[in-house]
């Protein structure tokens, strides 16, 4: 049984809606005004959704959207709805976080079905307890992801200084989050401060007054600070603060070097958490697509679509993932989301990046066998070892995956290596 709050300052549209949710088993609780909603949702009631219109009596319903967001009914969803069409009003109310946008007179079916859709995101469980306030999870049942667990883990204990390392949109700040829910200090403040290279040392001192003893700050953008803003922040750190330093440096890609200078890295690094890059943890990627669609029309992907994904490098990581998932959402016909639904370059398999001739020379034979081989152990090692991934990867049915391997004498171990050859 679910509960959907309807704040309406027209009692006719608030007892057609109460009625069309009733008919699919949802109780409702009405409110005519910003004033009466903020009284119910005082109340004890535990609601799994609000229908809230925007232009009531006593103000806009974005004002209760906004309030809901920041307080202790943060992850409620919330529908907003109007009689106005306005593209501007789509677009402020979306930024603020609506689950959806309606407009009257509303097409019951498809009301109905946003509801639904929305109490079922609602009460979907997180794979993990790390997906906060970012758009995309830190989710991943891979190896490398295992052992950032682990970190985090070993973070939250500890009172030490952590930096969190990686690539743009790699998770870094999630994995700061975590670090600090798990922690004992969880019920104190997390403070994040964003800095860049026209940041100064008296800026600098300025940001960090605002964390509060007891808490969290977390510095982001460290790496971009000029040497003598960086000075300051490891003068600031010698003094003892009474809180618990977090910091996210941006590594290029493929780079594993943090632009800290020495004095300020050995202070910030006593912890240190490298999140790995999307390419180097495939597996995860069906996970995080499956992330990536809820909330939006598609239901499913193609097994062309997800083998173009995992094949795919992402400079720009998991938040680049997500924002081509979501758009190809938008742009597929009907509820799949098919390969040609992607960008161009990712439809497309690429090209063989290591030089072809190593083969020649060889028999014809030898060559092929060579190459298939070879192209196996791309396979299972760009799939983190999982052989159903690896014949997505291929175009081939797990089966024939199976035989080749074999054929070729791969081992069962997850390494993706031939046993005597």
């Amino acid at each position: 049984m679910s509960t959907v709050l309807i704040v309406d300052d027209e009692k006719g549209i608030r007892l057609g809606l109460a009625t069309a949710l009733a008919r699919v088993g949802h109780t409702t609780v009405a409110a005519a005004s910003l004033a009466e909603a903020r009284t119910r949702l005082e109340e004890p009631n535990s609601f799994d959704c609000a229908l809230v219109d925007i232009r009531l009596k006593d103000g806009s319903g974005l004002e209760l959207l906004r309030e809901l967001r920041t307080g202790k009914h943060r992850d409620l969803p919330v529908i907003v709805a109007t009689a106005y069409d306005d593209g501007e009003r789509t677009i402020e109310a979306m930024r603020d976080g609506a689950f959806d946008y309606l407009t009257k007179p509303f097409d019951l079916q498809r009301l109905v079905a946003t509801v639904a859709r929305a109490i079922k995101q609602r009460r979907t469980p997180p794979a993990t307890a790390t997906a906060h306030a970012e758009s995309t999870p830190l989710v991943g049942r891979s190896a490398a992801m295992h052992a950032v667990w682990k970190l985090i883990g070993r973070a939250a204990g500890s009172q030490a200084p952590v930096l969190v390392k990686g690539e743009a949109g790699a998770g870094k700040e999630l994995v700061a989050r975590a670090i600090h829910e798990y922690s004992s200090r969880a019920s104190e403040p997390l403070v994040v401060v964003r800095v860049d290279p026209s940041t100064d040392a008296a800026e600098l001192r300025g940001l960090f007054a605002g964390a509060r003893a007891g808490g969290t700050l977390l510095v982001d953008g460290a790496g971009d600070l000029t040497p003598a803003a960086q000075g300051a922040f490891a003068a600031w750190l010698s003094e003892s603060p009474p809180v618990r330093v977090i910091t996210l440096a941006r590594l290029a890609p493929g780079s594993l070097e943090v632009p800290l200078i020495a004095e300020l890295y050995y202070q910030l690094a006593v912890l240190e958490i490298a999140v790995p890059p999307l390419r180097e943890r495939r597996s995860d990627v069906p996970l995080l697509v499956s992330r990536a669609i809820v909330g939006t029309r598609a239901r499913a992907i193609s097994e062309e679509a997800m083998a173009a994904l995992v094949r795919h490098d992402w400079p720009g990581n998991v938040r680049e993932l997500f924002l081509v998932v979501r758009r190809a959402a938008e742009m597929c016909h009907g509820e799949v989301i098919d390969a040609d639904a992607l960008p161009p370059e990712l439809a497309t398999p690429a090209s063989p990046t290591e030089p072809t001739n190593r083969y020649l020379g060889l028999p014809l034979r030898e060559a092929v066998a060579r190459l298939e081989r070879d192209l196996l152990a791309s396979a299972l090692q760009r799939a983190d070892g999982n052989r159903t991934l690896a014949a997505k990867l291929l175009g081939i049915p797990r089966p024939q995956l199976y035989a080749k391997l074999e054929e070729h004498g791969f081992s069962e171990k997850r390494s993706g290596t031939p046993s005597g050859k």
